[in-house]
């Protein structure tokens, strides 16, 4: 499974990971990756009361609140085949969501996305979760947002979106480094074919 989201019930484990580089500072500071070389705009909320970096092994970033808000960010870089719809449905299993409706199609950084909500029960919660996934042609990014209410989900949306929007894709999913992932459900021709 691409990340296993066990988050709600996370377990601090320290802090961020060091798989991130920090430049800027303020609103200007971003991160990147220092092994995919991706980068992501600091995540605002960091600066309000709260809010701190948290450490799971299947992210590359783990922000959470005590009242229970979470924002997590991971990338797997894998072969596959897999199209939007089969890789949003191992996030939304992963999470333990209901998917509630068909989803957002979109684009960042010239790889498509797939955004969907979802609804978490149990354990007398629930949890309200919007993800968003791209797909590049060798790597997957998944985001995560966990808000203990629907109202609490509305509030921090925007600027959810703010932060996954600042994606910049790295060096492995340069156009020049690889082609562009397959259609939805179609399988890249085999190699020697003629195509």
């Amino acid at each position: 499974m691409r990340i296993a989201l066990a988050i709600p019930f996370l377990v601090v484990l320290g802090a961020c990971s060091g798989v991130f580089l920090m430049s800027g500072t303020g609103a200007e500071a971003r991160f990147r990756h220092r092994e995919l070389g991706y980068e992501i705009a600091y995540p605002d909320v960091l600066s309000e009361p709260g809010w701190s970096i948290q450490r799971l092994a299947e992210a590359d970033l783990v922000i959470s609140h005590p009242e229970g808000s979470i924002w997590a960010l991971a990338s797997t870089c894998r072969a596959s085949n897999a199209g939007l719809r089969v890789l949003t449905g191992e996030l939304a299993r992963a999470t333990g969501g209901h998917v509630l409706g068909p989803g957002i199609s979109l684009q960042q950084a010239g790889l498509e996305g797939l955004s969907q909500r979802l609804e978490r029960v149990g354990e007398g919660r629930r949890l309200q979760i919007k993800t968003v996934t791209l797909r590049g042609a060798r790597c997957t990014y998944d985001w995560v947002l966990i808000a203990p209410s629907p109202g609490r989900l509305s509030a921090l949306e925007r600027r959810f979106d703010e932060w996954w929007g600042s994606f910049e894709r790295g060096p492995k999913e340069s156009p020049a480094e690889g082609s562009p992932p397959p259609a939805e459900g179609s399988l890249p021709p085999a190699e020697g074919s003629d195509g």
